[in-house]
């Protein structure tokens, strides 16, 4: 039962017709309160466009979204109140039902961070479909999005923000059938700049046919944009108003929340998770600079922006967390954040106790995945995270561990503690992807109750305690700084190499990222080729830079199992062994001798360093530290 001695929501929050239910996930305990309710009860209305205007009717000159424009504090942000933000919207799908000249809009925004990512895009959804495209794409993938969408129109900009895709708009467009009208945000004197078209079209009128359907499609978002067959996730006007709603529950659903937003708009955590949460909220979206954390100067000065203004909740990838606990320096005294969210990747556990040490923050680790519009699971900020897992699931959003066969068939649940297939069902699974033909790998198949269940790849289980926790990635994703890599876009450029046999792709662990992306390769009896050459044939064949292997070994055998395939968690626990090798040799610098053991049977690879003598503290210490950022768990013994 939920605790008596206070509610759920909060004072004046309660459910009522057209306005926002405003709860605070702080324990378990609201998590089932608020399975009583349904979504419908909990949201002003159906739709997007409905929701944002709901909460801009509140307060329509307070501040819905502060731009940085610099890292410094002292430098004064754009301010874009509610009221512009909601005229602005109106204008633009107006404008968009205008160019798709009949056919159903549908709009690719190809932006760095920058308030008009959230104008043109949720503008786009109340009359057809957006697609928010990651700019730092080759640009033929990105035709591929935009055709598998078949736009009409793309709002995007010039190198004025920087290099990136929208230098080359006119291959582009000459690669996309269906493109007939192109925007430009923030370049001076162009003749078709977005804020003037926006203001054109106000003159002429704000009709527009109003998507209704809350089950309709709104965005088709890629899943992560690293394969040469772009998979576009269709997300629901409702699916992304469910995921928005948990977060701000989860975040803090006051109307004065400050949401750092440093994500990127084209990764459901930046556009959904942060972005429409604080807007249907009514809080302030708070946008970290158009660069948000790849930019340094936003690590360096973090504590100084949230303090300036008032930051209370903000989500970052688990290698941003362990950058800003890297700054020289760093003073979190007098912040505001009482939220500090972690996903896209599994969080240290050193690191999160590190972080805690020195900030008085808890990293509270999230996951879900694009497939089912954003976050699944979460500790509530009201109690002490269980480090090394990800969480409870949310209201209405159940998680299962299963046994499913090689053709994502149901056979049956996993026990407490057994490790199987993680699959989700409710409100936010979607109904797959553009392209049919991808969506049997999502969906399982002969569930007892009959229910849409989302296989989301990953292996784990659910524990006594309705913990979940994540052991591996089943697709064998590579996550380079919180970026999804699928293995297979390196493997196929490899093995069609003539001189090649197999090849696997896996991430190597490194400090910063995550994981790096590095190939192994068995060439075929008799065959040459070196190395170097077939990095050489990766940069320039696959088709995203950060999907290139930064390193490549060959090597006589590759590693099988015993029906033939290749043996991937050897070569993981191989340079996972590397790399701890290197690092603690570094970190003793020729002290002790010392061993490396790694297991993989557990949530994450676990390094056990086994040092030659009697124990040490300082030895111990400098070990930890150096191990502190890496995404496996390290253990250090003593043998003496």
């Amino acid at each position: 039962m939920a605790d008596a001695r206070r509610s759920v929501f909060l004072p004046g929050g309660e459910p009522a017709p057209g306005r926002i239910a405003r709860a605070f996930i702080e324990t378990r305990d609201d998590i089932a309160a608020l399975e009583t309710y349904s979504f419908e009860q909990l949201l002003p209305a159906g739709t997007i466009l409905e929701c944002i205007e709901a909460a801009a009717a509140i307060d329509p000159d307070k501040a819905a979204i502060k731009h940085l424009i610099s890292a410094d504090p002292a430098v004064a942000p754009r301010v874009i109140t509610y009221r512009e933000l909601v005229a602005k919207m109106r204008a633009a799908a107006a404008l968009f039902e205008h160019d798709a000249q009949g056919a159903r809009p549908a709009v690719g925004v190809m932006l760095p961070m920058l308030p008009e990512a959230h104008i043109a895009g949720w503008a786009a959804s109340a009359v057809g479909v957006c697609c928010q495209i990651n700019p730092f794409l080759e640009i033929g993938i990105i035709a591929s999005i935009l055709n598998a969408a078949q736009a009409s129109t793309l709002v995007t900009t010039s190198n004025v923000f920087g290099p990136g895709a929208w230098d080359k708009v006119d291959a582009l467009k000459a690669a996309v059938p269906t493109l007939k009208t192109i925007y430009l945000v923030g370049v001076e004197g162009a003749a078709n700049d977005f804020d003037k078209a926006l203001e054109a079209q106000a003159s002429r009128g704000l009709a527009f046919k109003r998507v209704a359907d809350p089950q309709a499609e709104a965005t088709y978002l890629p899943t992560g944009g690293t394969t040469a067959a772009p998979k576009l996730v269709r997300m629901t006007q409702l699916g992304q108003l469910v995921n928005a709603w948990i977060n701000g529950a989860l975040g803090g659903p006051s109307p004065d929340g400050v949401v750092g937003h440093a994500m990127p708009n084209f990764h459901v955590g930046g556009y959904v998770v942060l972005g429409l949460r604080a807007l249907i909220f009514g809080q302030t979206l708070l946008t970290l600079t158009t660069g948000g954390f790849r930019n340094p100067d936003v690590v360096a000065r973090f504590w100084d922006i949230a303090r300036a203004h008032g930051m209370t909740t903000v989500l970052a990838t688990p290698a941003t967390a362990a950058a800003l606990l890297a700054v020289p320096n760093a003073n979190a005294e007098g912040h505001t954040i009482k939220v500090f969210h972690c996903g896209a990747s599994t969080i240290p556990v050193a690191l999160a106790n590190a972080f805690k040490q020195k900030f008085g923050i808890w990293l509270r680790e999230m996951w879900g995945m694009t497939e089912v519009h954003g976050v699944v699971t979460c500790h509530p900020n009201g109690i002490e995270p269980v480090i090394g897992s990800v969480g409870v699931q949310m209201p209405h959003q159940p998680v299962k561990a299963i046994i499913v066969n090689d053709k994502n068939e149901y056979v049956r649940e996993c026990a407490p503690g057994e490790r199987g297939a993680l699959v989700i069902t409710g409100p936010g699974v979607t109904k797959g992807y553009v392209n049919p033909a991808l969506n049997a790998g999502f969906h399982v198949k002969n569930t007892p109750d009959g229910k849409l269940w989302g296989n989301t790849g990953d292996l784990g289980m659910i524990d006594k305690d309705g913990y979940v926790w994540v052991f591996g990635r089943a697709k064998d994703v590579i996550i380079r700084g919180g970026h999804n890599i699928d293995a297979t876009m390196i493997e196929e450029v490899l093995v069609r190499h003539p001189a090649v046999l197999l090849a696997a792709a896996i991430g190597r662990p490194d400090a910063d990222k995550g994981e790096l992306p590095i190939a192994y390769v068995q060439l075929k009896p008799g065959a040459e080729a070196s190395a170097e050459e077939l990095l050489a044939l990766c940069r320039k064949e696959v088709q995203e830079r950060a999907a290139v292997p930064v390193d490549l070994t060959i090597v006589d055998a590759m590693p099988m199992t015993a029906v033939g395939k290749m043996n991937k968690p050897v070569l993981r626990r191989r340079i996972a062994g590397e790399v701890a090798q290197d690092v603690a040799a570094l970190a003793l610098a020729g002290a002790r001798s010392f061993d490396v053991a790694v297991d993989e049977s557990g949530a994450r690879p676990h390094v056990t360093i086994t040092l030659q003598g009697t124990r040490d503290a300082a030895l111990e210490d400098r070990l930890k530290t150096a191990f502190r950022t890496y995404e496996f768990n390290t253990t250090i013994a003593f043998a003496g």
